[in-house]
């Protein structure tokens, strides 16, 4: 991610809501967030980078959301020891306000699946 004091104040404000959806979702920094995922391998502030890149600001905020809740429905999902029907994640999804709803994730599901063919495009040998 590019420096707070570089980034675009259009950016910097997507960011500083997440920051506000992690505390909000899962009661935890963004930096947190991060570097729980980061230990992991994943970085998701390159995700959202890159998915700002793809699609601008509209994904970068649906690939935000999605990120948030679905940690917390792998959170809830181990405490309560069974994984949800899609129905009860998109009712979980949409209840935390995050911007998230049945269209938005259809639209969202689409434009990651456009993505991810046009990385494999990308990586095929010529």
């Amino acid at each position: 991610m590019t420096e707070a004091s570089e980034m675009n104040p259009f950016k910097k404000r997507i960011y500083s809501e997440f920051e506000a959806n992690c505390q909000h979702v899962l009661g935890v920094s963004s930096a947190r967030v991060r570097k729980v995922l980061l230990d992991r391998g994943h970085d998701i502030f390159q995700e959202f980078e890159a998915a700002y890149e793809f699609a601008g600001a509209a994904f970068m905020r649906q690939s935000m959301s999605w990120r948030l809740c679905m940690l917390e429905q792998v959170y809830h999902e181990t405490e309560i020891g069974w994984e949800l029907t899609e129905d009860e994640q998109l009712e979980r999804y949409t209840a935390w306000n995050v911007g998230l709803d049945g269209e938005t994730l259809d639209a969202y599901y689409s434009t990651c699946g456009r993505q991810q063919e046009e990385a494999e495009r990308d990586n095929q040998p010529n």
